[in-house]
């Protein structure tokens, strides 16, 4: 396997951009409205017979998986969220993996990198969902959170069969399996993961940052230069002060929005970001900040940044980014032969080496350490040893979900403890 970054004509500015879109992705999981369509969120789980803190999940029409697959796979993702290198002959961009997955399969592919907002692009889908028709996507890529909720809940996702799902049952890591949100992985399988944490600049900071309380302080950092995530922080928040978010409710909250506030009035503090902050980080003008873990160690590793990502002492966020079927897909044979390719461990090393986020296949690890030895490519190395992309169950104990909002009382009460920090 080449590995794209060592490809003659990588394009380093090309790959920058893949921090900088999926910061989008991130921003959007807690903040603006959360109907779809004419429903609001109570009414969803109420048609579904729910209406507790968490949503029943509902199968969509059933599919024979042991039929034969359709010829082309519509694959809907994130920017720069796959393997990337150039043609040699045509210069033109492809992904490894999925040119493997179509040389095995004869099934072809058509890959859309058209996900920028989990709120938005559910907008898009929901007129094809409640009218039960095809959304011209066989496999979509949504967040844990209140979108996917609510997917699972009105029975827009495919149930699968865990009789064909071979990779997956074999390779597929403990915290990929049996997640909160979909017990037995009934609809879904992870495709990436990661930890909202703390990153900052080695060169910058006064000392390192190991608790979060450090990023008020003027002994670690200096004045104006700490960022925050909007959409994180009062998940993060809550971790720093020993609560567990998926448990929280409206006290916790409060307890969370005061430590907030008292961030946002310290000396150190700069910006709170919906996006942008690696711009700031890279230039230089954010000694630390709240940030994704795939962003600070791209950046670290790849780009030769002096960051560091640390998991603060009171934990961090962890995410996962799902696979689903739509119901009603043209062809989910087809698509689901694709997500179980991606719990093979060579076609998820393809995929970890180009994003550098947590991969659901720990084999993966080794085959990234074996692949930087016989390259002698220390950036490999270095991303296999780096124990944030491959957490322990030590690790994974101090990285919580966040909330999951499934009811409109408490989006509403949500929003309305936390937006008034960032002058909402």
């Amino acid at each position: 396997m080449t590995d794209p970054r060592t490809t003659p004509g990588f394009d380093a500015a090309f790959a920058r951009g893949m921090t900088q879109r999926r910061m989008t992705r991130r921003g959007a999981l807690k903040t603006g409205g959360a109907a779809l369509g004419a429903l609001t969120m109570s009414q969803v789980l109420a048609a579904c017979g729910g209406g507790d803190s968490t949503s029943t999940a509902v199968a969509g029409p059933a599919v024979d998986f042991n039929a034969e697959p359709g010829p082309n796979v519509n694959f809907s993702n994130w920017p720069l969220y796959i393997d990337k290198a150039k043609d040699p002959d045509t210069g033109d961009r492809y992904s490894p993996s999925l040119a493997k997955f179509e040389e095995e399969t004869g099934v072809a592919v058509t890959y859309n990198d058209e996900i920028n907002d989990n709120a938005q692009f559910l907008g898009e889908l929901t007129p094809s969902l409640e009218a039960g028709q095809d959304t011209g996507r066989d496999i979509i890529v949504i967040t844990n959170g209140r979108e996917l909720n609510q997917i699972l809940a009105r029975g827009w996702a495919t149930e699968l069969d865990p009789a064909l799902r071979p990779n997956f049952d074999a390779n597929a890591a403990d915290w990929a399996k049996n997640p909160p949100y979909d017990d037995g992985n009934r609809f879904t399988m992870a495709w990436q993961s990661g930890l909202t944490g703390i990153g900052y600049n080695t060169e910058l900071v006064k000392k390192p940052i190991t608790k979060a309380d450090d990023l008020m302080s003027e002994d670690y950092v200096p004045a104006g230069s700490v960022g925050l995530l909007q959409a994180d922080a009062p998940d993060f928040a809550m971790i720093q002060l020993g609560i567990d978010p998926a448990s929280s409710g409206p006290e916790q909250w409060a307890e969370a929005a005061a430590w907030l506030q008292m961030m946002v009035d310290s000396p150190t503090f700069r910006a709170a970001y919906t996006q942008g902050y690696v711009d700031d980080l890279t230039a230089g003008n954010l000694a630390a900040t709240m940030g994704w873990s795939g962003d600070v160690l791209y950046y670290a590793i790849w780009e030769d940044y002096p960051f560091e990502f640390v998991v603060p002492e009171g934990g961090a966020v962890l995410w996962i980014d799902n696979m689903l079927i739509p119901a009603n897909s043209a062809n989910p044979q087809g698509a689901y032969k694709m997500m179980d390719f991606y719990y093979d461990p060579e076609a998820a090393q393809m995929v970890t080496e180009w994003v550098l986020y947590m991969s659901p296949v720990p084999e993966v690890k080794e085959l990234i350490a074996a692949h930087g030895q016989e390259t002698g490519d220390e950036d490999l190395i270095a991303t296999a040893d780096n124990p944030l992309l491959w957490p322990d169950d030590a690790l994974l104990a101090t990285t919580p979900f966040g909330y999951s909002i499934t009811d409109d009382e408490a989006a509403a009460e949500w929003d309305a403890t936390f937006n008034p920090i960032w002058g909402g």
